[in-house]
């Protein structure tokens, strides 16, 4: 080989490379000098070869003295003559220069840095530059074919690489390790995922994520469960939890100087409901460390394709090559029963990459994960978020409001009573109301649009026992005596001011339970209990849920209590108001144990009084006997509002309210007359202006005397109430 084009560069000796291609083609150009002397001392089977000798049918004599002499080639550089020997030397021993020069003054390139990541020595960096030569040079695929006499394999194998790199005089067998599952090269770098023969057969191939790397691709993820947060990232300030980042903090600077000792790795588990800033507790704490965060959805690391193992090797190359921490969140999927296998996997994966990991570890789940013997060089810390109380609910509200308009009407303190929301929620709410007040041309946030963001938050899994009702009614349409409206007004008072009261006036402190609003309606059928309910739920900006009693009783013992606990969760989490009509079937008086049905009757009213007590939301309860209710109830109860049979007076605005002003209404209608006669309730009457009104609607008319009598008539007799002749007077006509 001629040395001419060398002779040239010595010049540049003491410089590093301009840039990571000048650098390629020395190592391309010293690599080919290599391969000409592998090729020149190359142990060819000879001319007589046939293609059925190539084709593994038969041996020939050449080829069994060939695989003889190649048995006993096991030294490196053994055939190179001196002069040839000192050729490599020389072209080396100045690629080596200028790299050092390199390594130091051009850091940044993508080759230096993946060097100093994986810490490869000359022989792993030397593997690694000649997987990356074939992937960038097309020349190299006939070549390796040539030398393996074998079209199809186009890779170098480990036999060439040793036999290319390898130390003249050292053992070419002591280069196997370079190509075990232990080194660093084989584990992160090179793809032999499928390689299933000696190692000497393996074949060099470069990760597919290394060569993107390497040619400056490393800027998005396409497989879905990656998410890089980088240490330049700004966040917002930590409102909250002052805490739990103080335990981060300390447990970052301790994981920082035990892995530096002795190699072990800080395994924390972040434990809280979604939303509840884990992983913006987590993103905080790296920041002040100046380190970045790669978030793995282990969930969808698990669905995707491939082993356990060789998932767990990808995920802690993208964080070696991002020198990131790790945090692997969607952890509860894994804690299932079904998922044994998957964790198990997860946990010797731990273990078989244990020199690798990072020296944090995060881990996000909903509950704490214990009875896991974790491999011994990792150290578990379980760090727990609790839910936030009211005041630090509030304290977010206004951090993620602040610099937003706002209308006067809203209050934060009460949205911080109602809903006990993670920050997660808060933020969401917030930015979802601002986004629909954007769309609808609003200047401002109102509380209108406020709560019903809140609701779009919280998952409801009621619809099993209970029915969505949507408010229709506001206090216009109720008619009730002046006393009872007080009441109701009161009533939504505890809700609205429920902050000034526990929070900043202290009964928080003094009283433990029973902080929860609980109403009960009492009067016959119609008069206006179920609308009272949707009145109370339209002033306070609440969803409301209508409890299906039939669903919820069961004659199988203890399924009563389930289901009442299931209820009372979800009303927890969705912030609901619950609505419990006939309320005597579930809250009746306890009697004499006089046999088991009685003994197990009386545990559901005791579970059910204890369930009241500890929820701290709205509770309205709708009955028609009030002295069915049992005593223990009543002292629970924050308001009983009595539901009074409507008077004649009363009747009559009830007529009128139901009419209204833009139904036609014939002149020879008497209001007066209606609401003397028919001593009825509120809900009988809303019957008989709506039928009536689509009698009136079918005929073409306005509603007339003859139509609305015919209605009553008819109601009446649903309740078994015969209308005589007499009874209508001067109507009478109309209708017999």
């Amino acid at each position: 080989m001629e040395n001419d084009n060398w002779n040239v560069r010595l010049n540049k000796l003491d410089k590093p490379y301009g840039d990571q291609w000048e650098l390629m083609n020395d190592f391309m150009a010293i690599l080919d000098i290599r391969l000409y002397y592998l090729y020149k001392h190359h142990m060819w089977v000879g001319p007589e070869n046939t293609l059925q000798n190539m084709m593994g049918l038969a041996v020939s004599r050449a080829e069994f003295e060939m695989n003889l002499t190649k048995a006993a080639d096991s030294v490196a550089g053994q055939n190179l003559t001196k002069e040839e020997t000192a050729d490599i030397e020389v072209i080396t021993n100045y690629f080596e220069e200028r790299f050092k020069h390199t390594s130091v003054l051009r850091p940044e390139l993508a080759i230096i840095k993946l060097l100093k990541m994986f810490s490869l020595n000359r022989f792993a960096r030397n593997c690694l530059l000649l997987a990356y030569a074939v992937q960038i040079e097309k020349k190299y695929e006939k070549i390796f074919a040539y030398l393996q006499d074998d079209i199809t394999k186009k890779l170098p194998t480990a036999e060439i690489a040793i036999k290319l790199f390898a130390l003249p005089g050292e053992m070419i067998a002591d280069y196997f390790y370079y190509f075990s599952q232990n080194s660093a090269l084989a584990k992160f770098l090179l793809d032999l995922e499928d390689n299933s023969g000696p190692f000497y057969c393996m074949p060099i191939n470069l990760r597919e994520r290394i060569v993107d790397y390497l040619i400056g691709n490393n800027s998005r993820f396409e497989n879905g469960y990656f998410e890089l947060f980088p240490k330049s990232t700004e966040l917002h300030e930590l409102v909250v939890d002052d805490f739990t980042a103080r335990c981060l903090d300390s447990v970052l600077l301790s994981a920082a100087n035990t892995h530096q000792e002795n190699g072990e790795s800080v395994l924390v588990s972040m434990t809280g409901k979604n939303g509840s800033g884990r992983k913006f507790q987590i993103k905080h704490a790296v920041s002040k460390n100046n380190k970045n965060c790669l978030f793995v959805n282990l969930k969808a690391l698990l669905e995707a394709s491939g082993s356990m193992e060789s998932k767990i090797r990808a995920t802690i190359c993208e964080a070696i090559i991002n020198c990131a921490y790790l945090c692997f969140t969607a952890f509860d999927p894994l804690l299932e029963e079904s998922s044994k296998n998957e964790l198990y996997g997860f946990i010797a994966s731990m273990g078989s990459n244990a020199a690798f990991w990072p020296e944090a570890i995060f881990i996000t789940s909903e509950k704490d994960w214990k009875d896991i013997n974790l491999p011994h060089n990792f150290l578990k810390v379980n760090i727990p978020i609790e839910p936030l109380d009211e005041s630090l609910r509030l304290n977010l509200w206004k951090a993620f409001t602040k610099g937003r308009n706002l209308e006067q009407d809203v209050d934060l303190a009460e949205l911080a009573t109602k809903f006990r929301f993670t920050p997660g929620q808060i933020r969401n709410a917030v930015i979802q109301a601002a986004r629909l007040c954007e769309v609808h041309g609003l200047p401002a946030i109102d509380i209108v649009t406020l709560h019903k963001s809140c609701y779009a938050q919280v998952v409801v899994r009621l619809d099993t026992l209970a029915n969505k009702v949507q408010p229709a009614y506001t206090w216009n349409d109720i008619v009730l005596p002046a006393d009872q409206v007080t009441m109701l007004q009161e009533a939504c008072s505890h809700v609205k001011f429920s902050h000034t009261v526990y929070q900043q006036w202290g009964f928080e402190k003094r009283i433990s339970y029973g902080k929860g609003l609980s109403m009960l309606f009492s009067g016959p059928p119609g008069t206006g209990k179920t609308m009272a309910a949707q009145v109370v739920a339209n002033q306070l900006h609440m969803e409301m849920y209508k409890i299906q009693l039939s669903q919820v009783i069961s004659k199988y013992i203890g399924e009563t209590e389930k289901n009442l606990r299931q209820i009372f969760e979800e009303a927890k989490d969705s912030n609901c108001i619950l609505f419990f009509d006939e309320t005597d079937a579930l809250f009746g008086k306890r009697s004499e144990v006089k046999d088991s049905h009685d003994r197990h009757a009386n545990i559901e009213t005791a579970y059910l009084l204890q369930q009241m007590e500890e929820y701290d939301g709205v509770i309205i309860m709708a009955t028609n006997l009030l002295q069915n209710i049992d005593h223990a109830f009543m002292r629970r109860i924050n308001f009983v509002i009595s539901f009074p049979f409507p008077e004649a007076s009363t009747r009559r605005l009830l007529w009128e309210k139901l009419l209204g002003t833009d139904v036609p209404i014939a002149e020879d209608v008497n209001l007066e007359f209606m609401a003397g006669q028919f001593k009825i309730a509120g809900g009988n009457i809303k019957n008989i202006v709506l039928h009536a009104a689509f009698l009136a609607a079918a005929e073409k008319t306005a509603i007339t005397m003859k139509q609305l009598l015919k209605s009553a008539v008819n109601e009446q007799k649903k309740n078994n109430i015969i209308i005589v002749k007499e009874d209508l007077k001067e109507y009478a006509d109309l209708i017999f």
